[in-house]
């Protein structure tokens, strides 16, 4: 494993087969047996013990995110704050109840009724490669404080980090093999599928996400559909410029929550490309792909996109030459405006800083657009949630944000 900005070697990472799935789900198994004897005072006092252990080694993890994860400077210390609320948000959950498990990570609410109910021994989770420690996190504490045990898949961008906290973890009193790690590796997506699916079928549940990981991910297919923002006729610009500038690109453009497609009404779109543009040419990107590799294909998707008939509106360039090395794989914001009907197709779009803005003319022709766009929904309206709710049914966004940009993450109540 490398760095992700110097190309240094970090270290080396054995990959898991299915064989090792299966294993770490049995030795997780057997941790839990100790593990869910121990008084839930006393797991909140292991949370605090992490929590103080995670802070002590803040400027370690924030490399570690740096070099591993490849989150530039300002979206690794929000991931280092995002996970610092994960911490404490489900701290404050133990406090009050907590919920019951149910199949497939459905969480009931949180109440001092739901001590009731099944827990399953050993759960599944999995991370976001654009949240490496906050996703980490939220799929492995609630369980773990329940007296369960965690098998957590990661790739081997996100395996560093989860190495540095499940050791903090052990040293702050959790059992050997309470939390498990299955490393997956990025070329290989049949084993990686076939990791997957072991892992899957032995755990006992799978804990909740802040959306569906989808299929284990080659270097140009999306994991999922993507986000989608909507500037409506009655929505303030300057407010959807500047939350689309983080939406398209901050964390390179990938997460979950990443939101490459923009539909503006045709009355709002030169003041929002105006807006828009100017903002984004001040954005300084620091974070990189998930693979080198990507930062080199970005640029050739670029070009085609161009050549098909989209009219570039900010072309921040290629990654910066290094006169010492190699360029570094940050890739520049793109905008386009879309003349090859690329919002037709989103599950085409690349991971990436970009933003293919289209334009609609009636309110229904955005509602057919987020049919097509995935579960991150962002709309800038000065209409009441009560009018335009009956019109989001049957729609496949269920995290649905007026007037903000999405924001990832699973919600208080889950915890």
């Amino acid at each position: 494993m490398d760095s992700a900005f110097s190309g240094r070697p970090l270290l080396s990472l054995p990959l898991s087969s299915p064989a090792d799935a299966r294993n770490s789900v049995e030795r997780a198994r057997t941790a839990q047996g100790v593990w869910r004897g121990v008084r839930t005072v006393d797991r909140i006092r292991w949370l605090t013990r992490l929590r103080e252990g995670l802070a002590a080694r803040h400027g370690a993890f924030g490399s570690v995110l740096t070099h591993a994860a490849g989150l530039g400077a300002v979206d690794a210390a929000a991931e280092l704050r995002q996970a610092d609320q994960v911490l404490r948000h489900v701290g404050a959950a133990v406090r009050h109840g907590l919920a019951p498990w149910h199949p497939r990570g459905r969480a009931g609410p949180v109440g001092p009724q739901s001590q009731a109910g099944p827990r399953p021994a050993v759960l599944a989770s999995q991370v976001d490669d654009a949240r490496p420690l906050a996703s980490l996190l939220e799929g492995a504490l609630p369980a773990l404080l329940r007296g369960g045990a965690v098998v957590t898949e990661v790739d081997v961008r996100s395996a560093m980090v989860a190495l540095a906290v499940t050791s903090a973890a052990r040293r702050a009193g959790l059992p050997a093999g309470a939390w498990q790690l299955v490393v997956q590796g990025l070329a290989d997506q049949a084993a990686a599928r076939a990791v997957r699916a072991v892992l899957t079928e032995h755990a006992d549940d799978v804990a909740p996400q802040c959306c569906g990981q989808g299929p284990p991910r080659s270097t140009r297919a999306r994991p999922r559909p993507p986000g989608l923002l909507v500037l409506r006729h009655d929505g303030q610009v300057r407010a959807a410029a500047r939350a689309a500038v983080r939406a398209c690109f901050s964390r390179a453009g990938r997460g979950c929550a990443a939101t490459p497609l923009i539909a503006v009404h045709t009355a709002r779109s030169a003041d929002f490309l105006d807006c828009f543009v100017r903002e984004a040419a001040r954005f300084t990107p620091g974070s990189t792909l998930p693979q080198r590799r990507q930062a080199a294909w970005w640029p050739e998707w670029v070009d085609r996109a161009i050549a098909s008939g989209a009219q570039p509106l900010l072309l921040g360039g290629r990654a910066g030459d290094r006169p010492d090395g190699p360029a570094l794989p940050v890739p520049r914001p793109v905008i386009l405006l879309d003349g090859s009907r690329w919002h037709e197709r989103p599950h085409e779009l690349p991971l990436g800083p970009l933003a293919v803005v289209t334009r609609f003319t009636w309110w229904a022709q955005a509602l057919d657009l987020a049919q097509h766009a995935g579960p991150h929904l962002s709309v800038f309206t000065r209409t009441r949630l009560s009018q335009l709710g009956p019109q989001f049914a049957g729609l496949p966004a269920s995290r649905i944000h007026l007037n903000q940009r999405p924001v990832a993450g699973l919600s208080r109540d889950l915890y």
